[in-house]
């Protein structure tokens, strides 16, 4: 008689869940490799993406760098639970990933356990608790909170500085230690994802609270602030989660067992991740099920485990990529803006144009956004304006009557007066030259430029002023550089620099368009006079001394003549006033030389 197959390995999820591993390791290891290499481990977040949705409803702007990428897989996640079950979760979370296989490591020494009863129903109040908490102040801010302590994106950015040290640690640290000693620690416990994925097992109520709540404040008009509907969800998970332990309706597919081939040998129980009582049931309903399709792959009885009663255990690893393809496919085809700021008046958006620009490289999240908005609007003829942080683009809405489009460039043009290094004291006079530099435009180029620039001997300084193309004045040294030279520094194609102790590298399409054949000369004391930016501010009371109760202590602050150190001012500034006895804070030019 022919032995029967039996299907040992799971190789459709594994095989997901190993390219998502060597996707991470790439990542990471051509971090170190290539300098120019910017990795954005949040690129395809759809926790991201709900969270960027919210606020996007709410203030009609993304959260931090969020984009239509991270929408349509937060989407994707949610059809993926209605229709099958938490795809996410199961084949491509790198937390669920690496924790499941974390205990898998512990199961050999049979160290992990089980949590019931009442202890497990007061853990699992945990994730709705930081679902409430994550959501609420991502909305309210329009930045990722949940970047503080997510341990994925702690250990992947390197603790970039969205990170809260005290709240990640401890995350990555109860995570690890957890999911080692019990059973799906992260995922049963901790994930605020997870309490969103069951949220959408149990549409019917997520539906009606929705409308409830639409009703009241569209319909009826009553002032219900947000907050309110989102404690309403979120508790609503909880008990229907710790009651019913099953989805209502949802998801559609089920695993289903087939007691005449069924032969109870509880196989199924023990390979289940979160070891659900399969070999029990006629239909997997419990909400902990996330379809990963180990039990009917595992089972020794053909026919015995399907999904529902039918031979399907590769629909849930096909459906994984088929929903990721068809969001990324959807989210290059359309694009929310991060922010759509409107100004004008209705009567002047009727003869409104739009200028479109890309490649603003400032223009990278929720707060470059505002800030470009802000700019933006003290430009007489702007109406509003929309911007897109995934191609770096934006949309200015005008009044062709009052400005044109090189209007509109101008106003997006941000000059620079740097001094890049400190010319020696022995350096009397400074040459400048006024050089054309085209493909130029942004904060962001003129730093590159000045980085170029700073890494050559007898370059110093750097102020632009809007052209087309854009006018560089460079100050130098005319025993070390002349005109040739710089025209060969800007346009060198790439520059590696240093920032936080890492090291990038970046390419520089410069290209030089003119060079001024008459070369000024300036004073150096001059120069580095007319980019100093004095500084005044007071603080504790200031106004309630009279001049003669106060003293005045001076010091010589020759760093400040550098635009890196004047952004500090206001650290400083913060610092001193955490003595009563200081009241003012004030960094001028004296006796040729900045003085605090």
């Amino acid at each position: 008689m022919r032995k029967k197959k039996n299907y040992k390995t799971n190789y459709y999820r594994l095989t997901l869940q190993w390219i998502i591993v060597a996707l991470l390791g790439y990542m990471v290891v051509r971090l170190f490799v290539d300098k120019s290499y910017h990795p954005d481990f949040e690129a395809y977040c759809p926790f991201g993406g709900m969270q960027a949705l919210g606020s996007y409803l709410n203030t009609n702007s993304l959260a931090c760098t969020m984009s239509t990428t991270q929408i349509m897989m937060g989407i994707a996640l949610a059809i993926g639970v209605l229709l099958i079950s938490k795809l996410f979760c199961s084949y491509i979370c790198p937390i669920g990933i690496f924790t499941e296989w974390l205990g898998r490591i512990a199961d050999r020494f049979k160290l992990r356990f089980d949590i019931g009863g009442i202890a497990d129903k007061l853990l699992r109040s945990l994730k709705y608790a930081l679902l409430f908490i994550t959501i609420y102040f991502t909305v309210s801010s329009s930045e990722l909170f949940c970047r503080q302590f997510d341990p994925y994106y702690a250990i992947f950015s390197g603790f970039d500085g969205d990170v809260t040290i005290a709240y990640a640690i401890p995350a990555i640290l109860i995570t690890i230690f957890g999911s080692f000693f019990i059973r799906q620690f992260w995922c049963k416990y901790l994930c605020p994802l997870g309490a969103a994925a069951n949220i959408f097992a149990f549409a019917p109520v997520f539906v009606v609270l929705t409308l409830l709540y639409w009703a009241m404040v569209s319909l009826i008009g009553w002032q219900i602030h947000w907050a309110w509907y989102l404690g309403a969800v979120s508790p609503a998970g909880l008990l229907l989660e710790v009651w019913r332990r099953s989805g209502m309706y949802f998801p559609l597919m089920k695993i289903t067992r087939h007691q005449d081939i069924c032969t109870n040998c509880k196989i199924c129980d023990k390979v289940c991740p979160y070891a659900i009582k399969v070999s029990e049931a006629d239909a997997v309903k419990h909400i902990d099920c996330h379809m990963c399709v180990d039990c009917v792959v595992k089972c020794p009885e053909k026919g015995a485990l399907t999904i529902n009663r039918k031979p399907l255990r590769w629909l849930p690893a096909a459906s994984v990529v088929i929903l990721v393809v068809a969001g990324l496919f959807i989210s290059a085809q359309w694009e929310l803006p991060t922010i759509d700021m409107r100004w004008g008046s209705e009567a002047q958006f009727k003869n409104a144009k739009v200028y479109q620009q890309a490649g603003l490289k400032n223009v990278k999240c929720f707060g470059s956004s505002r800030a470009f908005a802000g700019q933006m609007q003290s430009v007489e003829g702007v109406l509003g304006v929309q911007t897109f942080v995934k191609g770096f683009r934006v949309k200015v809405f005008y009044d062709p009557e009052v400005i044109d489009e090189r209007g509109i460039r101008q106003g997006i043009f941000n000059p620079v007066n740097w001094v890049l290094v400190e010319p020696p004291a022995s350096l009397e006079q400074l040459h400048v030259v006024d050089i054309g530099i085209d493909r130029f435009f942004d904060t962001r180029d003129a730093f590159l430029l000045g980085e170029l620039l700073k890494q050559n001997p007898g370059v110093f300084g750097l102020e632009t002023y809007f052209g087309e193309p854009v006018h560089a004045k460079i100050y130098f040294d005319p025993i070390f550089a002349d005109p040739a030279k710089l025209k060969s520094i800007i346009e060198q194609g790439s520059v590696t620099y240093t920032d936080h102790d890492q090291t990038f590298t970046e390419r520089t399409p410069f290209k030089v368009e003119y060079i001024e054949p008459e070369i000024d000369a300036i004073d150096t004391r001059e120069y580095l006079q007319k980019t100093f930016r004095p500084f005044n501010r007071s603080f504790n009371d200031y106004d309630t001394f009279a001049e003669e109760e106060l003293s005045i202590y001076k010091l010589p602050f020759p760093e400040a003549i550098r635009q890196d150190k004047q952004s500090w001012f206001v650290f400083l500034m913060s610092h001193l006033s955490g003595h009563d006895g200081i009241v003012r804070m004030n960094v001028q030019w004296l006796d040729d030389t900045p003085v605090l």
